[in-house]
Formats: structure tokens, sequence, C-alpha cells
């Protein structure tokens, strides 16, 4: 949801100002002994009283003091009997959050809610708006005016504004619509653009009409040029249509429609329709000619959404769907789409995946019942095993006055596609778990889980296949301890820092079962034979802070990055875990599995350092690996501006992904490849249908960069990247710049981005008045 135009919300506030102040003068005549939080504090040169000592006068130097207000004149007068307020001569207020700064005089009546301000110059703290007019009117009921008034949102110590509106006469009403009269944008005190009349609503938090476009150039489309126009439909719904023309290659509009119906409950949906009319020899920009359909229509369109909803039976209800008329939509126009999260997914994901379902939790029962359809980008859609539906009943109880816990899992699901297998499964999973402790230092438990999976084939190889089954028992035991030390470490701000070491040895058998006949529609129908024994240890450092590293109270400073909670924080964990098999060990081949590696490390606050990985423990060879290195800005923002991008702190971030080769690795080459390849190719190694000669090298590679850097209060630079190793390549990049202006109201962001798939070379502009509009990141887009 988008918020109000400041323009309303700024002229709506600064006219309220006189009812607020009234409402703090009349506890001048509140009764004594008022709490000191509510105490008014008045001193001036001379006091007088009159009228029954209903009329009270204060002139010379006139400060009246309230918490943290404070109203400055050169004489004010208050009326007991017609409760009239009146401040002249250098009327000034202070306020933490809105100020007068000056103004000629002040008049208004309590009971009314009626008064004006005189030639007021205001500054409101929330979205740093200036206004000045001649005067301020607030009438009865919730109507307002103000006489030769502008506003801005500029900080400019010296000259004018960079920008501001102004209008001859504004009409507001709470209740309906707020009107302009003659009003006027300025750039640099130069009109630039007259609107004679105008109006805009203003029962509503937010404002219809239309936003800032965006600019663009690329190498293959060519001039870019979106228009987006924002629909406030009610205090729940709202919308965005959009125009997008990218001269060199299509034309096409975006929808987006957004709704609440309450805090935890929401649908919204986005759709679009692309022409590609302009657009010549699309086929070369098809970079992976693995992929099945390489079909570039010219019509394309999509229609991505999601929707929860929790019945008054306390039923939840979701969905998450996502359409598209190509496969090669996402990769070239996921980014169009406001998908906080999902839209940098879409355009890497090799599918798309859409659902549709309801949950019930029962605090230790649960039913979830859904169905779900892919759309794959890599293969042909004909094979895509979709499942329709899938209904799971899952759950855990303890039986009264015995140790034992009762678990269990029933999953029901019907998978379809045209082609190839496909049929019903229903898996049933009960299990029994005794959990115990041994002489107070160790703990562990047992458990015995049998399992029944039934199948029913609609179109089996065999007619005598059609119906099948498949019975398992797994079996599983572990035991642990947890031992710990505090030692004293006066360094990096804490005072103690605690050890713990927790040893874990657990132990699953499964027995072999025949499943040669049954299909294999996910990992489940495939359940190896495991006699396993694995040792696991774990390692991990807390810190206790020393009082000293929190900043001093001070409402103007933030501290961005707080990795605490409470006193005490994580500073470092590392788990180690290796399998030993005992019937590959009986058969004399190699026992052990790799050693997983899993460590996170934040000696700071500031810095983060993540591994997960695997080591081969034979040949000492790394067979995976995510490494992430995070460097962030501990200083805290002593400034806040308008734009979100310059209140973050400066970050740097250094990522590698490796998975070596496997048996498996050269789908990742060509997942169409045909498996039907010559059965002597290791006769013919340079055959080049055989999937060895087509993929030999480890699977991935890739080395990430990210950064964001003020090189200036007023000027920041924004750079990620990814680097293909293995290929010797960058895959993709993108570098963006950002300027703020020295008055802290404008913005103006170029950037440029490069793709490898489609490949091609973009330039974005985008220019904002900070303070209309939203306020969203402009690094994303």
């Amino acid at each position: 949801m988008r918020r109000k135009p400041v323009l309303a919300i700024a002229l709506l506030l600064a006219a309220s100002l006189i009812v607020a102040f009234s409402v703090r003068a009349a506890q001048v005549s509140g009764p004594a002994g008022q709490s000191p939080a509510s105490e008014i504090n008045l001193t001036a040169d001379k006091l007088e009283t009159g009228n029954g000592s209903n009329q009270i006068e204060a002139s010379g130097n006139v400060e009246i003091k309230r918490e943290g207000t404070t109203l400055k004149a050169d004489e004010v007068r208050f009326n007991r009997a017609t409760e009239d307020v009146e401040a002249k001569g250098k009327v000034t207020v202070d306020d933490p959050e809105w100020k007068v700064k000056s103004a000629d005089s002040m008049q208004f009546n309590m009971s009314k809610e009626t008064g004006e301000i005189q030639n007021g110059d205001l500054f409101l703290e929330q979205g740093h708006i200036s206004m000045s007019g001649r005067r301020f009117q607030k009438f009865g009921g919730q109507s307002y005016q103000v006489d030769d008034g502008f506003f801005t949102t500029c900080l400019c110590e010296t000259g004018a504004p960079s920008w501001k509106f102004s209008a001859d006469r504004m009409d507001l009403a709470l209740d309906g619509v707020g009107t302009i009269q003659h009003g006027y944008f300025y750039i640099l005190d130069v009109p630039v653009f007259y609107l004679p009349y105008g109006y805009f609503p203003l029962n509503t938090e937010r404002q219809t009409g239309f936003l800032f476009p965006r600019l663009g150039n690329s190498s293959k489309d060519g001039f870019r040029y979106f228009q987006p126009f924002y629909w406030a439909i009610s205090k729940s719904s709202d919308a965005t249509l959009g125009f997008d023309v990218e001269a060199r290659s299509r034309f096409g509009f975006i929808g987006e429609y957004r709704t609440m119906f309450d805090r935890d409950s929401d649908f919204q949906i986005h759709s679009s329709y692309f022409n590609e009319k302009w657009r010549d020899n699309e086929q070369d920009a098809v970079v992976d000619r693995t992929i099945a359909d390489q079909r570039i229509p010219q019509d394309r369109w999509s229609l991505i959404g999601s929707h929860r909803y929790t019945t008054p039976s306390d039923w939840l209800t979701f969905s998450d769907f996502s359409v598209f008329r190509d496969d090669l939509f996402t990769r070239e126009l996921a980014d169009r789409f406001d998908l906080p999260g999902r839209g940098s997914d879409l355009q890497r994901s090799r599918f798309s995946e859409s659902r549709f379902g309801l949950f019930k939790n029962w605090g230790d029962t649960f039913l979830k019942g859904e169905w779900k359809f892919y759309q794959d980008f890599i293969q042909p859609d004909d094979i895509t095993l979709q499942r329709t539906p899938q209904i799971a009943y899952w759950g855990r109880r303890l039986f009264s006055g015995f140790p034992l816990e009762f678990r269990w899992r029933a999953d029901g699901v019907n998978y379809m596609r045209r082609e190839s297998g496909d049929g019903l499964r229903f898996d049933l999973r009960p299990e029994v778990v005794l959990p115990f402790r041994l002489a107070s230092y160790y703990f562990g438990s047992l458990s015995v889980a049998p399992r029944e999976t039934i199948y029913h084939l609609y179109s089996p190889v065999k007619s005598s296949d059609r119906n099948l089954s498949r019975e398992l028992v797994e079996m599983r035991g572990n035991i642990g301890t947890s031992v710990s030390r505090v030692f004293a470490f006066n360094t990096f701000g804490l005072s103690r820092v605690k050890h713990v070491l927790e040893p874990e040895l657990s132990y699953l058998f499964v027995p072999s079962a025949d499943q040669s006949r049954i299909p294999i529609m996910d990992e489940n129908d495939r359940v190896r034979r495991r006699n396993v024994v694995t040792f696991a240890l774990n390692n991990r450092l807390w810190g206790k802070e020393s009082s000293g590293l929190a900043p001093a109270s001070d409402s103007n400073v933030e501290l961005l990055s707080s990795g605490f909670l409470g006193d005490v924080r994580q500073m470092a964990s590392l788990r180690l875990a290796l399998s030993y098999d005992i019937d590959k060990e009986r058969k004399g081949g190699d026992s052990l599995s790799d050693l997983d590696i899993n460590l996170r490390f934040t000696p700071l606050t500031f810095i983060d350092v993540a591994l997960d990985g695997g080591i081969d423990p034979g040949a000492w060879d790394i067979t995976q690996a995510r490494l992430a290195f995070n460097l962030t800005d501990p200083r805290p923002r002593l400034r806040r501006t308008l734009d979100p991008d310059f209140n973050r702190p400066n970050s740097i971030g250094v990522s590698y992904h490796y998975l070596s080769r496997g048996p498996n690795s050269f789908l990742a080459g060509d997942a169409n490849i045909d498996l039907d390849a010559p059965a002597d190719c290791v006769v013919h190694p340079l055959d080049p249908r055989c999937p060895a000669t087509r993929f030999d090298r480890n699977t991935v590679g890739n080395i990430g960069a990210n950064m964001l850097y003020q090189l200036t209060d007023n000027f920041l630079v924004s750079f990620n990247s990814t680097y293909d190793a293995r290929d010797a390549r960058f895959i993709g990049f993108r570098v963006i710049t950002k300027f703020l202006s020295f008055c802290e109201c404008w913005t103006a962001t170029f950037g440029v981005k490069r793709d490898v798939n489609p490949a091609k070379t973009s330039f974005n502009f985008d220019f904002s008045l900070l303070g209309l509009g939203n306020t969203k990141s402009s690094l994303n887009r």
C-alpha cells in the first residue's frame, strides 16, 4: 500500500496545529497539582488578569512550556469565558514533531475548534515538510483553507529550494476532497508548470494519480519508457496499472491489484501482456539451446498472485500461482514486477510452481491439502508431474503416564502427466519414540517406524504392475551430551565467553526392499537400504556483552547493525558430521560419507562468515562448498533522510558456490540429453552423444560479490556481480550510482546491468522527488 501524497498530509497537519496548541493552552486554567508531565510553565515580563480573572494577559518575552513543546510570543491572551486564545508578535512553536518557525499571530477558539495563523512558516519533521502561507485557517468541522501557500521537502540552508509547490488557495475537507486553485510547480524559484485547478481525495491514506516514469535503454531492446498509474481504490485495496514500451522489441501493459481482508489475510495478483511485433530475429536471444521449447511468441502474457485467508472456523486457505505464456518469459521479463524476494528467483529458476490449498492446526495435529502444478522451463511440460491433489495428515502425542511418544504421518498424492508413468500413492508412517536420560549427563531416544506405501498406477509397463506396495521399517537411535565452560574475556566489548560442546552418536537401519517395478515420481519412491552410524560434534561460542557497547540514549542516533539477543549473542557455531556405512565396509567399498561442515562465525556484530561444505575423507577432496563473507559498517547513522537507500549502512559481501562433478552432472549441461546414448561410450569415448563427453567438468563454480558504499553524504554506489570460475566468464553484473540533492529533496539514480541469458546490456534512469510517491529502494529495480 502506498501512502497519501505529502501535499495533503502537510496541509492537514499544518492547519491542525491550531487545535493542537489550543488544547495545550487550555491547561493554563487547569487545576493545581497536575502531574509533572502535563505541567505548564509560563514566564513573561508582565502577567495580568482582568474581567473577574476571566481574562489572562501575558506580555514581553512570553514563553510557555509543556513537556517538549515551547511557545514564544510578544503577547498571549486567553479568555476563560469565550475560550479564545491569541498570540501575537514573533510567534514560534518548537515541538519534537513540528515547528512554527515564525508567525505574525495565532488565534483560535477551543470550544469551536476554529482559528488561524497569519504569515506562518511551518516545518514538519515527518516528511521534512516546510510550509509557508499568508493565512492558515480552520473552520468548523474538519475543513481547512490555506491562502498564498507553498510547500517543499527541501532542507536548503541558503538559497531557493530545489523544488516547491504553491497555490493561491487550497481548500481541504477531511471527509471529502481537497482543491487547489492557481497552483504552480517551481524549480529553483522558476515556475515550470501551471495548474489552474486541481483536486484530490482526502478520505484515504493513499493518493490516486500518475507515478514518476522509469526510463532506460538496452543494447537489444532500445529505449524503454514505463509509465505507472496508482489507484487508491479503498482503505484496504489498491492497484497499479502501467504502460511499458521498448522501442526495438515490444510494448505492453502491466497490472497489479492488492487487497487486505484483515491483518492476517490478503490477496494480490500481477498480470501482464506484451506484444513483440517490433522484435527482429527473436531466436537470437535464445542462449540456452538445450531447452525443450525455444519459441518466443508475438503475444506474451503472465499471471502471478497469492492469497492467504483464515476462515471463522480457523481454517487457513492459501494460494501461490505463476503462469507464463512461454518458457523464456521469466528470463526476459520477470524483473518488470514488484515481487520482493521472488523476481530474481523466478529469473534463475528452471520451473514455476502454482499451489492452492488449505491448512488446519489443532495444536499437536495438522492437516494440509493442496494442488500443485508445475511449468517446466527446461524440459517438455508433457512429462512434468502434477500433484492433483496432495493430502497430508501428521502429528505427535505423548502417552499419558508412560514415557513414550507417538508420531504419525499419512500422505496421499495423485500424480498426473500427459506422457509417461503416473499414478496414485498413499504413504503411511507411524512412529513410536522412547526418549531417555542416563545419569543426568546423557540424553537420547530410540524409535521404530513401520512404513507402508501403496501405489495405483494409471499406465503401468505391465498390466500386473497396476497395483503395487512397498513395506519398510526404519529403526533409529541417538545418544548425546552437552558440556560447557565459561571464560573471562574482556575483548570486543564482551565480559564472558561460553563454550558449549555437544557430541552426538546416532544409528539408522532401513532394510532393503524390492522397488524395481515402482516408477520414480519423487524422492519417496526410492528408499535405499541403510545401516549407518553417524557421529556429529556441535561447537558453540556465546558472548556476554559488557556494559559500554550500546550507544547513548539519543533519538537522533539509530544503530543499524545490532546482533544482540538481550546482552548475549552467539559468536560462532561449528557442526561436523561423518557417517559410517556398515554394509559398504563388509563389501569392501568406501564406507565413509563426506565430512559435512557447517560453520557460522560472527566475532563482531558487523562481521558474518558462513560455510557449508563437504569433504571426501578418502582423497580429502572438496565435493561441495558454499562460502559467504559479509562486512557491515557498524557506525550509527546520525542523519536520517527520506530516501531509504541513504539510511542503509555501508556493506560488502563475497560468496563462493562450488559443486564437484558427480554421476548426474551431465544433466546440468543438458537436462534433455538423450539417455539412450550408446552403451559402448567407454569403448568410444569421443562419441558426441555420450553424457561423459558432453560434461566432464565440475557442476558449479561461481563467485559472487556485492557492495553498497556511500562515497559522500550525497552520493552512493551499489555493485553486484557473479563470475563463473568454471568457464572463466562473468555471467552478470549490475552497477548503480545514486545522487541525493544537497537539500535532500530529490534523487537521481543511474544503473547499468549486463546479462548473459538473454545477452544484453541495459541502462536505467530513475528520478524521484522525495516526499512524493512511495519510499521504496530504487537499487533493486
